[in-house]
């Protein structure tokens, strides 16, 4: 038994590394291909695009880093999208280091740890750019993200607005994936600014929530759940991620709930924006997609030509409503 147990182990081991050879392969020779035509193209960077989240948001910032990047004669490319076999950010950074990659710019859930991956790529001379959640103990050489205080005080703003008179509920919808420092921040900072900002004749009573974004459909359970199962139903709902907008966007709709719930959602994404403009979704809070991916795409190419880059990138934000009142923050 323990004879057949190794070598089980043994064979995973070697479909592991044949499947990471083969994809090092396809990339070094697709990448090859994309250099070939009527006239060559030169790339003086390759850098990796890593986000096991797929959603409009992370296409968005992807497309426009790629945008940009040819500008710049910067490669960027999504390491594991549309792989033929699933792989966890933890294998596309092992990937990334593997191919020899210029840099790495990476998107992980908050409970994933990857100070050592971040650490070993350091080693190899491949720099790492964290997105929206940090390793701030890792080697790192830059984190580009939202101010979390400054997304309080701007969804507070907002939820001001949908207060009506006497109790109002107001359900925070927060992903798993968010860090819970960065959440705590942003949560403290809406009671506060509600606090001294209600009218007198007016009570904000607010909770969280947190929702499952591991897929579309997850979330959709959870708020679907929500509205099926709540003894009350908030007056109303901050959505902090695009997916459990979206979700609670169509939710409104489902169970006909539209005007009786306010929703202020995150990233107006296609979806997001037309709901807005129809008055569905109350507000969103935008980011900009292409302001992101050129913040990244700055941060490791400064690093490469001076030795050194900022440690942290602040990106804007604002607010879109069916006004079409983007209020610059």
């Amino acid at each position: 038994m323990k004879k057949q147990l190794i070598w089980i182990t043994a064979g995973l081991l070697l479909i592991t590394l044949l499947l990471t050879a083969l994809w090092i392969y396809t990339d070094r020779n697709l990448y090859e291909l994309e250099l070939q035509g009527q006239e060559t193209v030169r790339y003086d960077r390759h850098y990796a695009f890593i986000s096991a989240d797929t959603s409009s948001l992370w296409q968005d910032i992807f497309d426009n880093a790629g945008e940009i990047g040819a500008e710049k004669q910067d490669f960027v490319e999504w390491i594991g999208k549309d792989a033929p076999v699933e792989y966890s950010p933890e294998d596309c950074i092992r990937i990334a280091s593997a191919s020899g990659v210029d840099g790495i710019i990476l998107y992980k859930n908050a409970s994933m740890d990857m100070t050592s991956l971040i650490d070993e790529a350091a080693r190899e001379g491949i720099p790492t750019v964290t997105l929206f959640n940090d390793e701030s103990g890792s080697g790192r050489i830059s984190f580009v993200g939202a101010n979390s205080y400054q997304m309080g005080e701007i969804y507070a703003g907002e939820v001001l607005k949908a207060l009506h008179e006497g109790e109002n509920h107001i359900l925070v919808l927060t992903a798993d994936n968010v860090e819970e420092g960065g959440f705590s921040l942003l949560y403290s900072q809406m009671l506060q600014v509600l606090d001294a900002g209600k009218q007198p004749d007016r009570e904000a009573i607010l909770t969280a929530h947190m929702i499952n974004t591991q897929t579309s459909f997850d979330a959709e359970e959870d708020i679907r759940d929500i509205f099926l199962h709540s003894e009350q139903l908030p007056d109303i709902m901050v959505c902090l991620d695009p997916i459990s907008t979206e979700c609670a966007a169509q939710a409104l709709i489902d169970y006909n709930e539209v005007g009786n719930i306010s929703v202020i959602g995150y990233y107006a994404s296609e979806a997001v924006a037309d709901a807005v403009s129809k008055g569905i979704v109350q507000a969103a809070l935008q980011v900009d997609a292409r302001e992101i991916a050129q913040l990244c795409l700055e941060a490791l190419d400064e690093y490469w030509t001076l030795g050194r880059v900022s440690n942290y990138f602040n990106i804007s934000l604002s607010m879109v409503t069916q006004e079409a009142d983007n209020h610059e923050q």
